[in-house]
């Protein structure tokens, strides 16, 4: 009797690591913070038996190694040269991260600055619409709101952890009180730090997270039969 083969979609194992950085003007900061996307496939699987298939268990955490904010006044070529500084950490300047930069009030002039420097980085631009799109193979635009919704469903769950050793890990949790959630007569949901407080640190999470969970080459499953 020939044995019938079963379809699994095994979980890949992913240990990278992504830079982001959410770039200020004059009166907001530039905050920079590193992540490490790990996923860990597991010796047991769970059977769907509706679409045929069994999919291997793992555990997936996003880990906010590092988080800074560069002081005010900080020319650009002063801030691209300290990414540059930080790329060339260890364990940083062995495994290539991905580097995200959101550009929205800068404008692309800045952008350039970090391709003329070798950086390359994955563009984003943040908007107000519902969906994310995809503008040349590196600039995306994404909805504010579905950055903050992804940051806030992935911490719910646990998987991103902040390390408390992170020297602004204490600022990112104010920033996080201080955001709120606004819904219009429209109905539509908007997010905004209170007047006066900052959200860079917020940002730089939330572009590295949705690069990491949405972006390009993020599947960590694989079809076999």
């Amino acid at each position: 009797m020939t044995a019938i083969s079963r379809r699994e979609i095994p979980a890949r194992a992913v240990n990278r690591w992504l830079v982001g950085v959410d770039l200020g003007q004059s009166t907001d900061p530039t905050a920079i913070s590193v992540m490490n996307h790990r996923v860990v496939p597991l010796d047991t699987w769970k059977e769907n038996i509706k679409a045929g298939y069994w999919r291997q268990d793992r555990t997936e955490h996003f880990d906010v190694r590092h988080l800074e904010r560069l002081p005010l006044g900080m020319s650009y070529p002063q801030q691209i040269q300290r990414v540059i500084n930080l790329l060339a950490r260890p364990p940083l300047d062995a495994l290539k991260p991905k580097l995200v930069i959101d550009e929205t009030g800068v404008g692309r002039p800045v952008g350039d600055m970090f391709d003329a420097a070798g950086l390359h980085p994955n563009r984003i631009t943040i908007t107000a619409g519902l969906e994310a799109t995809q503008h040349g193979g590196s600039t995306w635009h994404v909805p504010k709101g579905l950055l903050i919704s992804n940051l806030e469903a992935h911490s719910h769950t646990g998987e991103l952890r902040i390390a408390a050793a992170a020297s602004d890990a204490a600022a990112l949790k104010e920033e996080l009180k201080d955001f709120k959630r606004k819904i219009s007569e429209a109905g539509r949901t908007t997010y905004a730090a209170r007047v006066g407080a900052h959200d860079d640190l917020v940002l730089s999470v939330a572009i590295t997270l949705w690069m990491a969970t949405q972006g390009p080459e993020t599947s960590s499953w694989e079809l076999r039969v």
